[in-house]
């Protein structure tokens, strides 16, 4: 029963019930103090007409002032009835009628259903695939989020994503994907309930603990990705290779060429040199495919662009140069140097192990003396990071996970040292541009991360870099084969041409002139938007 229908049943009834009663105290009143004798039904008639208004006065005048005052009561009842008795019972059929209701169907098939409204992750995931003209579903408990996406055009379905009736509803038994998008301590229930209505569809999850593993596989999930402790061993791994020249962070595309990421520092013999004067412009073996300037990827830079302090670069070459030119462009800390590391969470905790496993000394700090924690502080107080020497540090991991708090103790950082590289991760892709105009000099974002992995397992995209600061993706020729360089949306979307593969051939600097075959399979590098930007053109 709806609820303006309970209010309507039970306001007749109470309606009933006052009636009766005012029927028998008017009757005895005729009877006992007025000295009359009327039937009880006569009386019942005169207190209706008066709560219905239809007319009444039959019995008039009333000689007792005991008399008057109840007539004059139940008179002022009738505009009560109608001021309190109407707004109860038609109010929730206004608010029905007036008020949107959240979409609770979907008609999709074939599509990805994102299940849960994880805070951080559902809008990169709903960019990653709508840029590929994935259709796709989101089912979230929410009402306000289920209209606001809704609103926005987005697919959604309102209800508990962890309810078979709500999945059902999303039409889980006919969807190619499940992305299990909700908390930790629901990611099993939502697993049971996907597998109840599908034996078909994949099912990918994504936990914050690596003992769930297990028991989310035999709950029916395909794969269960761990995108936080990825992004604490990319952290962990961009800063040992700045303490060791044996590790590398070069990234290899074929065995005579490779990119990598890397950053001038103040000390650096680069350091107010153009691209030029560098030797990384085209008519070298070793180009920059891009910079970010002011916290943004710029690609293609022109050749008389200054390389100034702390700036990243984006570089192509064979691996042995870039392997030579990553002991040249950072002043590399020497093997006793130390690492200050803000936040123990399980990002911060993980890089702290990891470092140190590596024989690399680090200060844990954290405001919670837990295990682990070298100095409890808020690393936003100026005052906790001098305690902890950041200034003498060669490394910051700033791994908290408040975005304002880690922009700000970026801020302070850079302010306390110029020298110090700053690696950060942050939960906000929006985010990443603020931090690298705070000061950071490499940061990850973990919606990113997520949101790449989940387009490799659920897209089958060939996705070589998901765990740094752009994206490398090798995309087949045929879909944009007939076309020039010039003509395909690489260059008006700032994505980045690295190479393209033909023949068994890496070529790696052709021209605009030259035109795609189905057969090519070309590399294209970029910032996850440039890239979103690249898909929805190639889609149009």
């Amino acid at each position: 029963m709806k609820r303006w229908q309970r209010r309507a049943v039970q306001t007749i009834g109470a309606v009933a019930v006052l009636a009766v009663l005012s029927s028998i105290v008017y009757h005895y009143t005729l009877v006992v103090i007025e000295g009359r004798s009327p039937s009880y039904f006569q009386s019942t008639q005169v207190v209706v007409e008066i709560f219905t208004g239809t007319g009444f006065g039959a019995h008039s005048p009333w000689n007792t002032p005991f008399a008057n005052v109840l007539v004059i009561a139940l008179d002022l009842s009738t505009f009560l009835l109608l001021f309190i008795v109407l707004p109860y019972v038609f109010q929730p059929i206004l608010e029905d009628r007036l008020t949107p209701t959240p979409p609770e169907r979907t008609n999709l098939v074939e599509h990805v259903a994102i299940a849960g409204d994880r805070t951080g992750q559902t809008d990169r995931l709903l960019e990653e695939f709508d840029a590929r003209g994935v259709p796709n579903v989101l089912v979230t408990a929410d009402p306000e989020t289920a209209l606001g996406r809704s609103d926005d055009g987005t697919d959604v379905v309102y209800g508990d994503p962890t309810e078979s009736s709500a999945l059902e509803r999303a039409n889980v038994g006919r969807a190619r994907t499940v992305v299990v998008n909700t908390d930790s301590e629901d990611v099993a229930n939502c697993v049971l309930a996907v597998r109840e209505l599908t034996a078909d569809a994949q099912v990918v999850a994504q936990v914050r603990d690596p003992s769930l593993q297990n028991p989310l596989e035999y709950a029916g999930a395909d794969t269960v990705l761990m995108p936080r402790r990825l992004l604490a061993n990319r952290l962990a791994g961009r800063v040992r290779s700045l303490f060791d020249p044996r590790i590398s962070d070069v990234l290899s595309i074929s065995s005579e060429f490779a990119l990598v990421e890397t950053t001038v520092t103040e000390d650096s013999p680069l350091c107010g040199e153009t691209l030029e004067t560098a030797g990384f412009d085209n008519g070298s073996d070793v180009t920059a495919l891009g910079l970010w300037d002011d916290g943004d990827f710029v690609p293609s830079p022109p050749p008389e662009t200054a390389l100034e302090a702390n700036t990243s670069v984006l570089v192509a070459g064979p691996e042995e140069r870039l392997q030579e030119l990553e002991t040249r462009l950072p002043d590399a800390p020497s093997t006793d140097g130390r690492v200050v590391i803000a936040g123990a969470g399980e990002v911060g905790s993980t890089v702290q192990r990891r470092l140190e496993r590596a024989g690399i000394d680090c200060t844990l700090v954290d405001r919670v003396d837990r295990e682990g924690v070298d100095l409890q502080g808020d690393v936003t107080d100026e005052a906790v990071l001098r305690d902890a020497n950041l200034g003498d540090a060669a490394v910051y991991v700033v791994a908290i996970g408040n975005n304002a708090e880690a922009i700000l103790s970026i801020l302070l950082a850079r302010n306390l040292t110029s020298d110090t590289e700053i690696v950060a991760r942050v939960n906000d892709s929006d985010i990443q541009s603020k931090a690298r105009r705070a000061g950071a000099n490499y940061v990850l974002s973990l919606p990113d991360i997520s949101a790449r992995l989940i387009a490799m397992n659920v897209l089958k995209e060939d996705l070589l870099s998901y765990d740094r600061q752009v994206q490398i993706l090798r995309i087949e020729g045929e879909r944009l084969a007939g076309q020039t360089l010039d003509e395909t949306p690489i260059g008006p979307t700032d994505a980045v041409l690295v190479a393209v593969e033909r023949d068994g051939e890496l070529l790696t600097d052709p021209d605009a002139d030259f035109e795609i075959d189905d057969d090519d399979r070309l590399l294209i590098a970029g910032s996850d938007d440039s890239l979103d930007a690249f898909e929805t053109a190639m889609h149009r």
